[in-house]
């Protein structure tokens, strides 16, 4: 009799478990449940992720990766993964998260709208300096994670041109560009204050080069008149601000470019002269 009800019993115990959600406790010890299906697990992580829940989305998208590897979710979970390590602010982890999920799934419709690629770059654009109040400014610092961002950026536009996300990239890199800008004349002005003005017209004149479309060039042209002027040549001074004047219509550059002008006017005359080079 008892093995008789044994053998009922204990299958429909089986049964009657696999019915009920599984559950886990999350880091900060907040009972997580899960449900029976993929999608449902996903859609969970993504309400935790949408309320900011960063650890309990990250459960239920290991958990679709972990017990439904076959499924369509699973793909998508290990996407909003990189999301939520995007999220939390860990944007190395995110950055190496995308590039293993690009590099598993090449076809995926999120790698190949350019979404992924974007999302590095963008990692990237965060992962710049920022201002702090008692600390020096940004543009003092370091520039090798404002390159980094410029190189992402560049590289997605290049690969997925007609990207949806292409045009938000474009303001992320206005901003880099203005950075590094920024930085350029900082060291330019640097080299001219220890007298160094050969080696302040390089910096500028290569950034010119390397940064075409930065919309900054206003920033950089006058920062090369001042530069000649400070070398006592007035008259390439003076042809840098005309420049400034004809190509900038009536932005501030411009206004401070006339400002420069009438100076030379008043102190050098209306053709003013170049010292002689030595050597």
């Amino acid at each position: 009799m008892f093995q008789t009800a044994h053998r009922i019993v204990f299958p429909l115990a089986l049964l009657l478990l696999a019915g009920i959600p599984a559950c886990a406790s999350s880091e900060d010890g907040k009972q997580v449940t899960y449900a029976l299906s993929a999608k449902q697990n996903y859609e969970r992580g993504l309400e935790e992720l949408k309320k900011e829940n960063y650890v309990e989305a990250a459960h239920f998208f290991s958990y679709v990766k972990q017990k439904f590897p076959f499924s369509k979710f699973a793909g998508l979970a290990e996407l909003a993964l990189a999301d939520t390590e995007f999220a939390r602010g860990n944007f190395q982890e995110a950055i190496d998260s995308y590039k293993s999920f690009a590099r598993l799934h090449p076809t995926h419709e999120k790698v190949e709208d350019g979404y992924v690629a974007f999302r590095i770059a963008e990692c990237f654009v965060k992962e710049m300096p920022d201002d702090f109040f008692l600390l020096p400014p940004a543009y003092e610092k370091d520039q090798s994670s404002v390159r980094d961002a410029l190189r992402e950026l560049d590289s997605a536009r290049s690969k997925y041109p007609d990207s949806p996300y292409a045009k938000p990239a474009q303001a992320y890199r206005r901003e880099v560009l203005r950075r590094l800008i920024e930085h350029e004349v900082y060291v330019a002005r640097f080299y001219l204050e220890r007298g160094h003005p050969k080696a302040a017209i390089l910096r500028i004149e290569t950034a010119l080069r390397q940064y075409p479309d930065s919309g900054q060039e206003g920033e950089l042209l006058l920062a090369l008149g001042e530069t000649h002027l400070e070398m006592g040549n007035p008259a390439r001074a003076k042809q840098v601000f005309e420049r400034v004047r004809g190509e900038f219509g009536s932005s501030l550059q411009v206004k401070r470019a006339e400002l420069f002008l009438d100076f030379i006017r008043q102190r050098f005359g209306d053709n003013p002269v170049d010292k002689p080079a030595h050597g």
